[in-house]
């Protein structure tokens, strides 16, 4: 399906998506060469997606959310689940939120712009769409989302939005606004989270949610970017609704002084869908395992010896099954 004339991006957002793909090209990103490009009229826009065909119909289905000021492209590249997806029998899909931005429903008073813009609309359309040319399974459909990607991704699989068999969410969980509104997510789904300790934009423990400045991360005290919940309280909230225990087996996993402790928390119960939240010591707003894709005195370091992609196509891989 071929991809509509006009760029959706204003201008401003636009020259700012050129700068972040040069500094990715840098980190020695290169967009995969199998995405089939297409679109979808949503609200009144035409909304873009890039999919990597699976390698058999009815495939279970990466829905692949790219992060604030990114798209689908470059979270191919970053994830490396273009290639690594099909290669695992998994149709995988990265859309492209209207502005480089995703409205999670957060309604913090900095981001009014993103609050016209209907992305579960767009995102439930898209899996109808891949479910009924068969590229996709509509049970087994798992949400891969970082920072902005991760909390709409939470979003949609909290309040039932997206019936989703699993979940894995990077450097993001829930904001406070949309647990607040539902606190035991609407239905079970397996769950894989990686987060750093020292992550600038999304705090461990939760709290305002930072901006890229132009030097350093910066936090807002007045919370105009939102707020995020304590990923480990977003965790304990999946495991009370998948059945789990209530407190976690920690497995500690010491690195080397070049690279970022690791502790793996999990919370699981025979036969149930398990919740599994790798902390990362030190770490930063990165892809664990991907390239640093902007410096590290901007979003902190990357956890290199950890492979979240291989982590997630392993579990989605197990729930398939």
């Amino acid at each position: 399906m071929a991809m509509p004339n006009r760029d959706p991006r204003p201008q401003g957002l636009a020259r700012r998506g050129r700068v972040r793909e040069r500094l990715m090209a840098r980190a020695g990103l290169e967009i995969p060469t199998n995405l089939v490009p297409g679109y979808l009229d949503v609200g009144g826009l035409r909304r873009t997606y890039w999919l990597a065909p699976p390698p058999v119909p009815d495939a279970p289905l990466l829905l692949v959310l790219h992060g604030g000021g990114g798209a689908g492209p470059g979270m191919a590249a970053l994830t490396g689940l273009a290639t690594r997806g099909p290669a695992a029998g998994f149709a995988a899909v990265f859309p492209d939120g209207w502005g480089r931005v995703w409205n999670d429903d957060r309604r913090a008073p900095g981001l009014a712009g993103r609050e016209a813009v209907d992305d579960v609309g767009f995102l439930r359309a898209l899996v109808a769409r891949l479910c009924a040319e068969r590229v996709a399974r509509p049970d087994r459909v798992a949400a891969v989302g970082i920072s902005n990607g991760a909390f709409m991704a939470e979003h949609v699989g909290r309040h039932g939005l997206i019936a989703l068999s699993s979940l894995v969410l990077i450097a993001g969980g829930a904001t406070q606004r949309s647990r607040t509104a539902l606190q035991v997510p609407a239905a079970p789904a397996s769950v894989l989270a990686f987060h750093g300790t020292a992550d600038p934009l999304v705090p461990y423990a939760g709290g305002p949610i930072g901006s890229l400045g132009r030097m350093a991360a910066r936090r807002d005290p007045q919370a105009r970017r939102g707020v995020a919940a304590p990923i480990e309280t977003v965790a304990r909230d999946w495991a009370a609704v998948d059945g789990c225990s209530p407190e976690p087996l920690v497995e500690r996993f010491p690195a080397p002084a070049s690279e970022l402790a690791t502790t793996r928390l999990t919370w699981q119960a025979s036969g149930r869908a398990a919740v599994v939240l790798y902390r990362i010591e030190r770490g930063g707003h990165t892809w664990p395992g991907g390239a640093q894709y902007l410096p590290a005195r901007f979003v902190g370091p990357v956890a290199r010896g950890l492979d979240a992609t291989g982590l997630l196509l392993e579990q989605f891989r197990a729930g398939a099954r």
